[in-house]
Formats: structure tokens, sequence, C-alpha cells
């Protein structure tokens, strides 16, 4: 069955289902070596926590919805050269459901978490909750028909988990925030894995948009979410700062184009669990820029959760390649 990706026709195969058989990626190519992924895995990750310092660097200087809402203001222009070829020619459907998953990934992850944080919800405990999404994943991909989590990911899965409970250990603690908002960030890690499941749901299918036009697709949906949101909270005029411009750029560059884009381009070429599962070096990464930007201290117990969330990535990809194996040589 031929697939277009990247702007270019491929053919994959697709087993009875109406899935790429695991041999290949959803996109119909050969599933890329381990050591790409985790190449890829290992960019997303730094991208990724690049998003929390922008978010530090930028809350001494504006409010979080507003430098959100010219975050992907900016970020449409910078896409759209790059996005116009493609969505020329893009489906309505495949349109439509990006759009969907924007609503899920980028709207509903990113708004309640920086929520919790202006509440009073410490910045750990925020970003423990957002980086257990693989246990969502798996979890929720119980409920799929068609879809197995595998014994090894779910080991994975458990070992990345304590790994994340590990490095968030020492600077664990209660903030001055309602009870109720506690619960916001895992209000948007599971927006977030439900966005995950329906990009490598409908990956294999119909949808022919390369990486550059469904990020551009998801920004726009959140740009009119967010100005709303900047409006609520006092308006949406920028502050006039060097500050506010670097912060902007910062957050504009690394984690919106770069940690979305990479985040896309791994559940592409791997799977759900091991995209997600990546993740999990998250708050140990983010400890790590907090201590080259900030000067926050760094210790053994953060050393440790770092080298047991690697572990539990191994383990996620290995079950991940054996399931691209079998599938693969039956289909």
């Amino acid at each position: 069955m031929g697939k277009t990706v990247m702007g270019k026709t491929v053919m994959g195969t697709v087993n009875a289902g109406g899935t790429a058989g695991r041999g290949e990626n959803a996109a119909g190519r050969a599933a890329p070596s381990a050591f790409v992924l985790f190449g890829l895995q290992a960019a997303m990750v730094v991208a990724w926590s690049a998003g929390f310092i922008g978010y530090r660097f930028a809350a001494e200087h504006a409010p979080t919805f507003l430098v959100t809402f010219w975050r992907f203001a900016l970020a449409v222009p910078l896409l759209l050269p790059f996005a116009l070829p493609a969505l020329r020619a893009a489906p309505r459907a495949a349109m439509g459901r990006q759009a969907l998953i924007g609503v899920f990934a980028i709207c509903g992850y990113l708004a309640p978490i920086a929520k919790s944080i202006e509440y009073g919800v410490p910045v750990g405990l925020a970003a423990l909750a957002a980086d257990l999404l693989p246990l969502a994943v798996a979890g929720m991909s119980m409920f799929l028909p068609g879809r197995r989590t595998g014994g090894l990911q779910w080991v994975g899965v458990g070992i990345g988990a304590l790994g994340v409970v590990t490095v968030a250990g020492e600077s664990f603690r209660l903030g001055s925030a309602p009870v109720w908002a506690y619960g916001l960030p895992v209000l948007g890690m599971l927006s977030l894995a439900v966005a995950t499941l329906i990009q490598e749901r409908i990956g294999g299918t119909d949808l022919s948009l390369p990486i550059s036009a469904t990020l551009f697709i998801q920004v726009c949906v959140s740009v009119p979410v967010f100005g709303i949101l900047a409006l609520l909270e006092g308006g949406i005029a920028p502050v006039v700062s060097p500050a506010f411009g670097l912060s902007l750029l910062w957050l504009v560059l690394i984690p919106t184009l770069g940690g979305y884009g990479l985040y896309w381009a791994c559940l592409r070429l791997g799977s759900a669990e091991s995209a997600s599962g990546a993740l999990y070096l998250s708050p140990p990464i983010t400890m790590i820029w907090a201590h080259a930007v900030f000067g926050e201290p760094l210790s053994l117990t953060m050393a440790v959760g770092m080298c047991l969330s690697l572990i539990g990535l191994f383990y996620i990809n290995r079950e991940a390649g054996r399931g691209a194996s079998r599938q693969g040589a039956s289909s």
C-alpha cells in the first residue's frame, strides 16, 4: 500500500488489521537502527527539557499564557515555508485530525502544567507528573483493540518511573497550591498520552503530512487558544524587553520546533512507548540544565535516577525492536 511521507511516496506492507507491519515503521520505511533512534531520542529530550528552563526564565518577566501565546504565534511564520507545499495537497480529514492532536498535545498538555506552577505547585512535582507519560501510554494501550504492550516494555516503564521518582525525590515537597491544583499536571500528562496514541494509530493509515506540516497545524490551533487564555490573564501585548525576546527565541526554536518536531519524528520511527519513554530522561536533564544556567546543585541521587531512566528506556526500545522483528516476519 502506497504512503506519502515527508513529500515522498513509499510502499509499505499492511497487515490484516490495516496497520503497517512492525518490521517497518508507520511511514512504511524500514525501522531505523537502535543507535539512530536513541540519538533522535537524546536530541528530543534535550530540546524538551529546555522548555522548562525557558519557562522558568520567562516567568520572571511575563505571565505564563502571554509567553506561550507569543511562543506559538512566532512559530507559525517560521514553519509556514516548510509546511505550505504539503498543505496545498493535504486531505482535509488529515488536517482535521492533526488539529485535534494539537489540542491534546500542545494546549491540553501545556496549559494545565503551566497553570499548576502558577498556582503554587512546585516545578519538581509538576515535572514528575508530566513525565510519567509512558505509564499512561502503556495503560491506555491495554484498552485499544489490536494494541499490546510487551513484557519488557512494562519492565522498562517501571524502571524508568523509579528513576523519575528517584531524581525528583530530593526536591519533592508540598507547595502552597490548593489541593485540586495538584491534579493539573496529571491532566496535562493524560492529554499528551491521548495525542500520542491517536498519532500512532493514524500514522500508518491515510495520514500523508510531513512533520513540518503536522506541527504547523498543531501550532496554528494553539495560537487562538493561548490568545484567549492570555486575554483572560490580562492581555496579549508583548513585553518590550530584551529578556522577554530572548525567552521567546529560546522557547520557539528549541522546545517548540526541536522538542515537538523530534517527538513526532521519534513516534513515527519507533513506537508510542519508546517515544514517550524517552521523556523519562527529562527530569534529570532538566536538572543539569538548571545547574548550568541557575547554579542549582546536583547530587549522587540524581545520577542514580538518571541511570535508572536510561535502563528503563533501553528495555522499552528493546521490546519495541523485538515486536518489529516478530510482526515484520509475519507480514
